[in-house]
């Protein structure tokens, strides 16, 4: 029999032109729940754009710990920038994915070239000092943390009801899965009607969501970038991270069903409910 064909399990479409260059200061380290918070703030507002719209200088704030993300643009003649959303996306998963592989959190700078060009910087960076500290545990922080990722939402009617399973996830890697999720979301167009989506991160760590019924066989890209951060922002309120298991409703109809899953399939493209 033929293989069954999955949801959209292509990885990020990164082209050979594109690459990045690490500098890492070791001497700096920076905790890895403050980067990865800060990585899922910025990659919510990043993925809410065209993906050629140009960016300036702009500066995500950890919602925890004293660090940040920054980007820098580079500008060419008249134009204001070369750095786009669909650089920042790539130039991210880049960073994010290297860290967490070689499990080294520290001050970090990524130089974006595209065909050699230089269009833009990613840092990483400790905060100046006099900025507000606080910590994870700090329940304002958390607050403030659900807050930004749900603020820029598109779809105001979207919600998701979610039920864990006794399998824990590893943190990091559901973090990293879930950014990953909202660019390959961005990549195929929020509003492009897809069978489901689907991301593969590190040790098999899953996201998926996909048509709920036969009678409604499709659902938008952007429905998983939507459930996606609800999860996750519903995760890191509870402080609990193991395999989920996600309803999702648009103007309370069944949009889609899914989760985080590691390891064995859960959901295909023939599950009816």
């Amino acid at each position: 029999m033929p293989a069954k064909r999955q949801a959209n399990v292509a990885d990020l479409n990164v082209p050979a032109a594109f690459k990045v260059e690490l500098f890492r200061d070791s001497h700096v380290p920076i905790d890895s729940d403050e980067i990865y918070r800060s990585a899922t703030d910025m990659m919510v507002q990043v993925t809410d754009r065209p993906l050629m719209e140009p960016w300036l200088d702009t500066d995500w704030s950890s919602p925890v710990g004293d660090s940040g993300i920054y980007i820098r643009h580079t500008s060419y003649g008249r134009d204001p920038s070369r750095l786009y959303t669909q650089y920042i996306i790539w130039g991210l998963n880049h960073i994010l994915l290297s860290m967490t592989l070689l499990d080294r959190y520290c001050q970090t700078i990524a130089i974006l070239k595209y065909r050699e060009n230089l269009v833009g910087e990613i840092h990483i960076a400790k905060r100046p000092p006099g900025g507000e500290t606080r910590s994870a545990q700090d329940p304002s922080a958390l607050m403030m943390f659900n807050q930004r990722m749900l603020g820029s939402l598109s779809y105001i009617n979207f919600d998701v009801k979610i039920t864990y399973s006794a399998k824990p996830l590893p943190k990091k890697l559901v973090y990293l899965t879930a950014i990953k999720a909202m660019g390959e979301a961005c990549e195929k167009g929020l509003p492009a009607v897809v069978p489901g989506m689907s991301t593969t991160g590190i040790q098999q760590v899953t996201w998926k969501l996909i048509a709920m019924s036969q009678s409604a066989r499709t659902i938008e890209a952007g429905y998983s970038r939507m459930a996606v951060i609800k999860t996750l922002a519903r995760m890191v309120s509870d402080e609990h991270f193991s395999e989920v298991f996600v309803w999702a409703k648009v103007d309370g109809h069944a949009a889609g069903i899914g989760g985080f899953t590691q390891g064995t399939e859960r959901f295909s493209l023939n599950t009816t409910t």
